[in-house]
C-alpha cells in the first residue's frame, strides 16, 4: 500500500513539473522564441530547488561558455562530446578576464589568447605581437576596467566596450596616416546604465537586429521590431527597431540560465532561439 501511495505521489510530482515546464515553454515561445534541441551540461544546472552551488554562466558565446570564475568550457550545440554532454572543460589553464568579439580573450595574466582555432593558429594559443590586429586588441583590452568588446563597424574603426562601471562605450580607432600606429580618437557612452535599471553586465551588438541585447543586474533588454505585422507583410514598409525590456526574463529569472542575444537556455535543459 505504501509503495502505491509513493508511486502515485511521484507521478503527481512529475505531472506537475511537466505542466509547469509546459507553461514556461509556452510563455517563452509567445515572447518570440522557437524551441530548439536539448542542452545537456550537468555542471550548469541545479540538482534541486535548494541547490545554489551549481556552476554559473557569465558569457555564453555559442562555441564556448565562460563561467563566473573565468573558466572556459567548450560547447557543441548539436552533436555531443564523448562525455555524452554538450559541454566539456577546455584543456587550458587560461582564466578569462575580458573578451573581444567572442574569439580573443584576455587572461588574468594580462596576456591575449585565441579562443577559437583557425588555419594558422591553435585554440588557446598566445596572440603574438606580430598579429596584424594586436595593436587593436591591446588598445581596447589593456584597460583593467574592460570586460567585453564587440566590433560595431570595422570599416570605420568603431567598437563597443562594456566596462566594470556598468556602461557600454563607443570607441573609435583610427590612424593619422599610413605610417602611424592606430590610436583611440574618440570615446563616448552609447548605452548608459542611468537609462536602464542598473549596471549593464553583458551585451551583444548587431545593429538594428534581433540579436542586439543588454543584460543589467536585474533585467534584460533586447532589440525588437515594433511594427512587425506591417513590415513582415509589405515590401515597402521598413521594420522599426527599438531596445525594449523583455519581461520573460524577469518572470523566469530563476529558470533561464543564460542568453546571448540569439539563444536562450532554461534550467530544464531546453534551448530556445530568437525568432522575432
Amino acid at each position: 500500500m505504501k509503495k502505491k501511495i509513493y508511486l502515485l505521489f511521484l507521478i503527481c510530482i512529475i505531472f506537475l513539473c511537466s505542466g509547469c515546464q509546459g507553461n514556461i515553454t509556452r510563455d517563452i515561445r509567445h515572447a518570440g522564441f522557437t524551441m530548439g534541441d536539448k542542452f545537456i551540461c550537468s555542471r550548469f544546472y541545479p540538482a534541486d530547488k535548494e541547490d545554489t552551488n551549481y556552476d554559473k554562466i557569465k558569457y555564453f558565446i555559442g562555441s564556448h561558455i565562460i563561467n563566473k570564475d573565468g573558466k572556459i568550457y567548450e560547447v557543441s550545440l548539436g552533436q555531443k562530446f564523448s562525455n555524452d554532454e554538450n559541454c566539456r572543460e577546455a584543456k587550458t589553464s587560461i582564466n578569462v578576464k575580458a573578451i573581444f568579439d567572442n574569439r580573443i580573450v584576455k587572461g588574468t595574466d594580462n596576456k591575449y589568447y585565441y579562443l577559437i582555432a583557425s588555419n594558422n593558429v591553435d585554440a588557446y594559443s598566445l596572440v603574438p605581437t606580430t598579429d596584424n590586429s594586436y595593436t587593436i586588441y591591446d588598445l581596447l583590452l589593456k584597460d583593467e576596467g574592460v570586460l567585453k568588446v564587440i566590433t560595431a563597424n570595422s570599416s570605420t574603426g568603431l567598437y563597443y566596450v562594456l566596462k566594470t562601471d556598468g556602461n557600454v562605450y563607443s570607441y573609435t580607432i583610427a590612424k593619422q596616416n599610413y605610417n602611424t600606429p592606430p590610436m583611440i580618437t574618440e570615446v563616448s557612452v552609447v548605452y548608459n546604465k542611468d537609462k536602464y535599471d542598473s549596471k549593464i553586465i553583458d551585451f551583444n551588438y548587431a545593429g538594428e537586429n534581433l540579436n542586439t541585447f543588454l543584460r543589467t543586474e536585474n533585467k534584460v533588454y533586447r532589440m525588437k521590431i515594433t511594427n512587425n505585422e506591417k513590415c513582415s507583410k509589405y515590401a515597402d514598409v521598413k521594420c522599426d527597431f527599438k531596445m525594449l525590456e523583455e519581461e520573460i526574463f524577469n518572470e523566469y529569472k530563476d529558470v533561464i540560465i543564460t542568453y546571448n542575444g540569439s539563444t536562450l537556455i532554461t534550467n530544464y535543459e531546453q534551448i530556445f532561439n530568437v525568432a522575432k
